[in-house]
């Protein structure tokens, strides 16, 4: 498993970064029409060999030169079925907790490995620091998951717990997504995100209307009647004359009559 941290000091100067290595593709701005990364995030995809997750909005104990809270950043990839990926289990699980009750699990976590005057000066050992932060988290009990792709609030325990088993069922192997999104608001935002081959679970912020399901729907169009050759049309050309004809010579005769 790789492991990424991106926060930023206190500092006016400071911005966000990276501590140390930076992934080499941000795949997560792929998202950014529906979540906006400053506020609780949560994308984890799988192709079947390998997933990636990445974790946003996760506020610190610091505080900037301003007094706005500092946010922590994860970004993760490994092997799936490796046993380590359970890491990611643990880590979504807090942050779900965190965000569906306001505790302070993961972010209490990031801010013991990294302590400020860490972060100041670039901590060493990055990947290490962290992946034992999240190793200390406690993984959460097997769940189910619903089948195929849906939609539920984060606020409701059912759909968080479905979620997670998602999430499991990814980093074993399976292809789809999991993704906790702050711009999506119902079915109909999540439209855009159906694809048959990734199965997408989605939680968004709201109330607990249930798991809902998401199904893709096309709209059937009329087909189009083709045209007729242009021989056909030509070859029907003396018929259509020859019926005008004895309709105009059948209306004199009636005329005279």
């Amino acid at each position: 498993m790789r492991i990424w941290v991106q926060t930023r000091g206190t500092a006016r100067a400071a911005d966000y970064a990276f501590l140390g290595a930076a992934p080499e593709r941000p795949w997560w701005r792929e998202y950014r029409d529906v979540t906006a990364f400053d506020h609780p995030t949560v994308l984890v995809t799988s192709d079947g060999e390998r997933w990636a997750g990445y974790l946003s909005g996760i506020p610190s104990a610091r505080v900037d030169a301003v007094g706005t809270v500092v946010r922590w950043t994860l970004v993760l990839d490994g092997q799936c079925g490796a046993p380590d990926a359970g890491c990611l289990v643990a880590a979504v699980g807090a942050w779900l907790d965190d965000v569906a009750s306001g505790g302070g699990r993961l972010p209490a976590a990031l801010d013991a490995a990294f302590p400020a005057e860490d972060v100041q000066r670039g901590p060493a050992e990055v990947p290490l620091r962290a992946s034992e932060a999240l190793a200390a988290l406690p993984v959460p009990p097997g769940a189910e998951d619903e089948p195929g792709s849906w939609l539920g609030a984060v606020a409701a325990p059912g759909a968080r717990r479905a979620f997670l088993a998602r999430v499991a069922a990814l980093v074993a192997g399976s292809r789809g997504r999991a993704l906790l999104l702050n711009l999506v608001d119902g079915p109909g935002d999540a439209a855009a995100l159906l694809d048959p081959g990734s199965p997408v679970a989605v939680l968004v912020d709201g109330p607990d209307r249930g798991i809902t399901p998401l199904r893709g729907g096309v709209e059937a169009k009329k087909a189009p009647v083709p045209p007729r050759p242009r021989a056909a049309r030509i070859a029907l050309l003396p018929l259509v004359a020859g019926t005008a004809v004895l309709v105009l010579l059948l209306t004199a005769l009636i005329l005279l009559l």
